[in-house]
């Protein structure tokens, strides 16, 4: 059964690949309309994302982070670009760079006096000695990071720190240290639920009492490790573990076992396609077979393995001259990158220069010709000029009087504005920031989508604020037999539109998780009264609320509840579109028209069903040729054409057939369309 999951999980890897680059791709389109500080955040992240998949992107972007915080001194970004850029250079081989860049990293951590950052540099380093086997510098920096971070705020941190430091004394036959500092971040990982760290955790132990010559302990805990390796789905570590059952059973002489698993390790080290591991597999296979008397497979196995290793030996040389191109390259484009900022600022000096010259010459000449006029006036007209002059001489006096005075009043002025200006730069810049932190809590609320996966096989979202924080919000739970799906607009977009939308998250959780209400009618009305009175709304007059449809999946009866309040509901059965209208009110109080129930309609499976929850915001968007709003009869009639392909495929539609009609036209408000497939 494990074996058959592993190849199922192995089979989808293409697409969290391509999900991966369509999640990188979104990142970079969102930092090319942001600030210098926002931008060098996510060329770091997305620098991360390349790391191990394309280093010379990875590079590229770290770099280009690194001139963000250079240039408008950032200094924490500056610390974290040198720690990427460190892990970078560990992937690309170049060790001495790598250690001479997390150092530098370190140090900048030191001056800003934030001792998380100097505690992840200090593991990165200790994870860089511990690779190459200098065990004493990787202890010393394991045990630097453990001693900086508080085991309350970061438990995950310190768990992680003492496995690494357990795992040195592991290396060095120091068992008891060993043991104890393992138990110890067990202990941690699984009071935090954290799977692949208990994992590791117990095979570092297994590993010590393999030391100990405890071969029963070792087994116990590697099967353990197993387990867990599995659940956590860390393939590459469960393969790694594999092997190093096997090579316990073949220690104790059990190759009936060693065998079973040893062709578990092959075939996972195949699906996973790890070509190291293959080979470690291979070479355990052919021992086993040799001491069975199987001399002809053993010698058979270990010829694969050797064909590997040439293999394996290739691949790393094309990849070591890859990385030294890599390299080559990056430097190369530092160097001409720093020839042309020279280079440019070599032309804007001769410019000035040459400016100032000729401004130099032009006054000259002015001088001389009006000295000249002035002269040859004076020489016909003297007295005339004398009393000219001095008439002059009173009123360019007067005049020079008030030029200062004016002068000092424009001085005044114009440092006003620039402190205005500097307090408008940073009262947006802070707005900015709030808004951005209220879009993190605002997402962190909607719900997970591997959760929404796990009753829903087939379905998409498309999110799109107007701002960057949503009146528009989505709503998932579960229970034994229901499944509740909500979709909602509440008044307004931006910070207005968020504040009512987390009122709405909450008011949901209350009435379905807390009070237990499961008919979508009751749910509207107990959401309109809450609204009302949460916002006292008959003393003050308010008109806040929001408009939300909601569908009840009942799994056992094999049917979808729907009721709306100035919401609709697609759905399409049999290649038959139906629309499904709410009520005409909205959540919150509503002088104008009084409905106290809400209607339920209910729609049977019978057959493979897409139902498509959305709020106004697609339909109301203003475009096309004649600049008119795309209306819902267009929208019914791209569903009903796309509604059997997949719903990822139908969500990439929806969203290339707004921006067609969108083209440069201004978003007008909060977009969210819930497709997803019932099947029968």
């Amino acid at each position: 059964m494990k074996n058959i999951f592993l190849i199922l999980f192995i089979s989808i890897i293409p697409f969290l690949g391509y999900t991966q680059e369509s999640e990188i791709d979104s990142l970079y389109n969102l930092a090319q309309n942001s600030n210098d500080s926002v931008k060098a955040n996510i060329y770091l992240d997305i620098a991360v994302a390349y790391r191990t998949i394309d280093p010379k992107k990875a590079l590229e972007f770290a770099n280009d982070a690194l001139g963000f915080a250079n240039k408008s001194n950032f200094y924490y970004i500056k610390a974290e670009s040198l720690n990427i850029l460190g892990a970078i250079y560990n992937v690309l081989g170049e060790y001495d760079r790598a250690v001479s860049l997390l150092q530098e990293s370190l140090r900048n951590y030191e001056i800003l006096g934030y001792s998380k950052g100097v505690a992840n540099s200090s593991n990165s380093l200790g994870v860089l000695y511990f690779n190459h086997h200098d065990y004493e510098n990787a202890k010393k920096y394991y045990q630097k990071a453990l001693n900086l971070v508080d085991s309350a705020e970061y438990p995950v941190a310190v768990g992680v720190y003492k496995l690494n430091i357990g795992e040195v004394y592991q290396a060095t036959q120091e068992n008891n240290n060993a043991l104890k500092l393992e138990r110890e971040a067990y202990e941690i990982f699984e009071a935090l639920e954290d799977v692949n760290g208990m994992a590791y955790a117990l095979g570092v132990q297994a590993k010590v009492y393999l030391n100990e010559g405890k071969e029963a302990k070792a087994i116990q805990n590697t099967k353990k490790t197993l387990d867990l390796l599995i659940e956590s789905q860390d393939f590459l570590g469960a393969v790694e573990y594999l092997n190093f059952l096997v090579g316990i059973y073949i220690t104790t002489g059990n190759l009936a076992a060693a065998e079973e698993n040893v062709n578990s390790a092959l075939d996972l080290s195949r699906q996973i396609n790890s070509l190291k591991w293959k080979i470690e597999s291979f070479e355990n296979l052919s021992e086993i077979l040799y001491k069975k008397g199987q001399f002809r497979k053993a010698f058979q196995y270990k010829d694969s393995a050797d064909i590997s290793k040439s293999k394996l030996l290739d691949e790393e040389k094309q990849k070591q001259i890859s990385n030294l191109r890599i390299i080559y390259e990056t430097e190369q484009k530092e160097k001409e990158n720093e020839i042309l900022r020279i280079d440019k600022e070599l032309k804007q000096k001769t410019i000035y220069q040459q400016r100032v010259l000729n401004i130099v010459i032009v006054s000259v000449l002015v001088i001389i010709i009006v000295f000249a006029i002035l002269t040859f006036r004076a020489k016909n007209q003297k007295q005339k000029a004398n009393i000219q002059l001095k008439l002059q001489n009173e009123e360019i006096l007067q005049q020079r009087e008030e030029i200062e005075t004016q002068a000092e009043r424009l001085k005044a002025i114009n440092t006003d504005v620039i402190h205005k200006n500097q307090l408008i730069q940073e009262k947006n810049q802070n707005i900015t920031d709030s808004m951005n932190y209220a879009k993190s809590i605002q997402t962190a609320l909607l719900p997970f989508h591997t959760r929404i996966s796990a009753e829903l096989e087939d379905f998409f979202i498309y999110y799109q604020p107007k701002d960057i924080v949503s009146g528009d919000f989505y709503w998932f739970n579960e229970t034994e037999n229901k499944v509740f799906v909500v979709v909602a607009d509440c008044t307004g977009h931006g910070i207005p539109g968020a504040f009512m939308s987390f009122i709405g998250h909450d008011l949901l959780n209350h009435i379905i998780n807390f009070k237990n209400v499961i008919n979508p009618a009751e749910i509207l009305k107990q959401l309109k009264l809450s609204v009302a009175h949460l916002l006292r709304q008959k003393q003050t007059g308010n008109r806040d609320g929001m408009d939300i449809s909601i569908c009840v999946w009942d799994k056992k009866e094999q049917k979808v509840q729907f009721s709306g309040a100035n919401h609709e509901l697609i759905y399409i059965q049999n290649k038959q579109l139906h629309q499904l209208k709410g009520n005409k009110t909205t959540i919150g109080l509503d002088h104008d028209k009084k409905v106290k129930d809400f209607d339920v309609h209910e729609i049977k499976i019978t057959n493979d069903t897409c139902f498509y929850l959305f709020s106004d915001g697609y339909v109301d968007q203003f475009g096309g040729l004649n600049n008119k709003k795309y209306m819902i009869k267009n929208f019914r009639e791209l569903l009903l054409r796309i509604h059997m392909k997949k719903m990822n495929t139908q969500k990439e539609i929806i969203k290339e057939t707004f921006d067609e009609w969108k083209k440069d036209q201004e978003q007008v408000d909060d977009i969210l369309v819930w497709g997803f497939r019932i099947f029968n």
